[in-house]
């Protein structure tokens, strides 16, 4: 019994026997004894309340934590499916990019019209869902800035042409790398990350 539920069947107690001695009073007993007696049975008839009070505060305290572990139980099963629906989107797009990956020519951040075509089929899958995709483009450059300044204009070559497949802006963020994690022919391509 929580301390809120001792102080509350104290103050019940306390109102029902001085309800008692004064309805006693009032009801004409005859001597000290009757009154006594009569406070001692609405006394224990508040207490029988006081027990039933507490008892159906314990079930609904009982009720409640069932419920939030069933609700619990039930995000963690949504929280499932999200994840197995954003595994299967990466998976599809990890196909789509496999047979008809999204590169660029040397020095160039213009799409062709096979990965107008590939960016296309993404935005098929990603519309209307509230999946993310993070575009991550390279740049094989030596010098950094012009690197950078290439990928980002990757970047956001792809973004458009997503945007333009359907794909809210929101769903799609940007990595411009530029030469810190892909070389040679590797920065050449493109890489699709899907998250929730």
């Amino acid at each position: 019994m929580t301390k809120e539920s001792r102080t509350m069947r104290r103050t019940v107690l306390g109102v029902i026997v001085s309800a008692a001695v004064t309805m006693a009073v009032a009801a004409g007993c005859s001597g000290a004894e009757d009154a006594v007696s009569s406070a001692k049975d609405a006394a224990g008839a508040a207490q029988s309340a006081a027990q039933g009070a507490s008892d159906a505060a314990q079930g609904a305290a009982d009720a409640a934590k069932n419920a939030a572990g069933q609700a619990s139980d039930a995000v963690g099963a949504a929280g499932g499916a999200i994840d197995a629906s954003i595994q299967q989107l990466q998976g599809k797009v990890a196909d789509l990019v496999k047979a008809q990956p999204v590169t660029f020519g040397p020095e160039s951040a213009e799409l062709s019209g096979s990965d107008q075509k590939t960016l296309q089929q993404i935005g098929t899958l990603l519309k209307g869902s509230n999946a993310k995709i993070t575009v991550e483009t390279h740049a094989g450059y030596d010098d950094a800035r012009k690197a950078q300044e290439l990928s980002e204009q990757r970047a956001e070559a792809i973004s458009t042409a997503l945007q333009e497949a359907g794909v809210s802006a929101d769903q799609v963020k940007t990595n411009p790398t530029g030469n810190t994690t892909a070389k040679g022919d590797e920065a050449l391509k493109t890489t699709f990350n899907i998250t929730s």
